[in-house]
């Protein structure tokens, strides 16, 4: 208990009434030994008895033995990397903020939040890590790993600090070229430009630099523009999906990637993320409702997807599915995830497998390279190419559709949504 409370005291404020502490919650675990995560749980003592206190996500998760190594101070390297980790996001983050409130009096969960969304340093790698642990504090993993990549790619080309008064047109340029050199794609490229755009308007916008320094915008102004990637065909016709369908695959692993890339586009073209995350509870007479996890919170209107569950796409739940259950996955392969950084990392698995054995079976069929990305482009492009309404492509996606349009044409039936997804079978 001693050592529990030495270890505790390096990650615990308490002033003016608030108090941080880390924490590992069990709440929902079924077995106290398996991985639970760690939060950090803030205290304020002048609040309601049943609201007074609330908990911020680390991002991380550790079994019993991993927690109890951890409170002991153990030196094995994944522990000592946890280790700084959360200390170093107590030191610059949480313990800051909390107590700049909590000194000024003016201390509450909404105020803290707030404050923690907008933390920002002078020097740009540091930004970064501030900004993926509020990512991953707000549970948003995805972007948090978009973060982390763009970072990695700026450590590689300068490992040395470099602060927001660093970052000019002409050092931006010799950047994307480092990037070009790279062999990377103008999408990826332009997606690091974008994300470090991002770090460099909460710099500004944070008076850590002046507006007249500002060093994106025109061009033709001086300023560094982010260059536009050209678009790339990524659909394929219903001849190649035939052949993709039929394929006689050579591995069990092989039929099961070709047959959740089938599932996919079937599925309204629905991405892998939000795929594996359906339920069975969200089936109801014989069709899929969901939400895009892509654009659920960061969109105010939240629009309603409805799949139908055609014959095809219920053969493969029937191959590879787990036992229906009110609430068990359709897909097993999210069953023992806990938190939703476990979910990503998952799913990013998923994605990546099925990338590389799809790609086995366009190679032997001797047809293009695909990805999973290619399902919903394949999905809509067919369907256009069909000359199935562009309204009901647009609801199928989850595209937004004018007022107007969507006064005139409301909701499609369950038949008409049979019908239309039809078009896709390759026995057409």
């Amino acid at each position: 208990m001693k050592k529990e409370k030495e270890k505790a005291s390096k990650l615990f404020y308490s002033e003016f009434d608030v108090t941080v502490n880390i924490t590992r919650v069990t709440k929902h675990a079924k077995n106290y030994e398996e991985p639970c995560p760690l939060k950090w749980c803030i205290y304020y003592k002048k609040a309601k008895k049943d609201n007074n206190r609330t908990y911020y996500s680390t991002g991380i998760s550790l079994n019993k033995t991993d927690w109890d190594r951890f409170l002991a101070g153990s030196t094995a390297k994944a522990i000592t990397e946890i280790a700084k980790s959360l200390q170093n996001h107590f030191d610059e983050v949480i313990k800051p903020k909390v107590k700049d409130l909590a000194e000024k009096g003016t201390f509450t969960f909404d105020a803290l939040s707030t404050k923690l969304t907008k933390s920002v340093g002078n020097e740009l790698k540091q930004s970064f890590r501030l900004k993926i642990q509020n990512l991953v504090t707000d549970n948003k993993i995805g972007n948090s790993i978009v973060y982390q990549c763009t970072l990695r790619s700026i450590e590689s080309y300068n490992a040395k600090d470099i602060l927001f008064s660093d970052i000019t047109p002409k050092w931006l340029e010799k950047y994307q070229k480092y990037m070009e050199q790279k062999g990377l794609r103008y999408s990826t490229i332009g997606m690091y430009l974008r994300t470090l755009r991002a770090v460099v308007n909460d710099a500004k916008n944070n008076d850590i630099i002046p507006s007249a320094l500002y060093p994106f915008g025109d061009k033709k102004k001086g300023k560094f523009e982010i260059p536009i990637g050209e678009g790339r065909e990524l659909a394929l016709d219903i001849k190649e999906i035939k052949k993709i369908a039929e394929y006689v695959c050579p591995s069990k692993t092989i039929e099961m990637c070709r047959d959740l890339w089938i599932y996919s586009y079937l599925c309204n073209g629905a991405n892998f993320g939000d795929i594996l995350r359906f339920k069975f509870s969200d089936i109801k007479d014989g069709e899929i409702y969901f939400y895009r996890k892509k654009t659920k919170d960061t969109t105010k209107k939240k629009i309603e997807i409805v799949a139908p569950i055609l014959p095809e796409m219920q053969t493969i739940i029937d191959k590879w599915g787990n036992s229906p259950s009110a609430k068990g996955f359709i897909f097993p392969f999210l069953n023992d995830c806990k938190t939703e950084i476990e979910y990503k990392k998952q799913i990013h698995n998923v994605i990546r497998l099925t990338n590389k054995n799809i790609k086995k079976v366009t190679s032997a069929l001797e047809l293009p390279d695909i990805s999973t990305y290619n399902c919903r482009h394949s999905y809509t492009t067919i369907l256009a190419k069909l000359r199935t309404p562009e309204s009901y492509i647009d609801q199928a996606t989850g595209h937004a559709v004018s007022t107007m349009t969507k006064g005139y044409i409301g909701k499609y039936t369950k038949q008409e949504r049979i019908t239309y997804n039809s078009l896709l079978l390759w026995e057409n």
